[in-house]
């Protein structure tokens, strides 16, 4: 993961996710689509650094705040707004994607 992706724990999940927009991902280091995707979220960070944030979670690290999400497709990114989901995107899916989830909460 490269500046643009916060790394981000169960301690603290919670406190990185209460305010803004914030994509976070969950993800396990050595499954290939989860790598796959990264380069397409570094992209997304960098275009809306203004707007949004992006946190990875990894799960084998954090079994417990997958299990709180229902984390059962890797990777998923969860948009919240201000703590509250507004979208769950499961698997690769193109950059467009998670952009225009963030236009429709600017």
């Amino acid at each position: 993961m490269n500046n643009d992706i916060i790394k981000a724990d169960s301690y603290d999940f919670d406190n990185r996710i209460e305010k803004g927009i914030v994509l976070a991902l969950f993800y396990d280091e050595l499954d290939t689509h989860c790598r796959a995707l990264e380069p397409i979220l570094e992209e997304v960070a960098d275009t809306y650094y203004d707007f949004a944030r992006v946190i990875a979670l990894e799960v084998e690290q954090s079994p417990d705040t997958a299990s709180i999400f229902a984390i059962n497709t890797l990777p998923t990114v969860i948009i919240f707004k201000d703590g509250k989901i507004s979208a769950r995107i499961e698997g690769i899916n193109p950059a467009s994607t998670y952009e225009n989830a963030i236009e429709d909460l600017i």
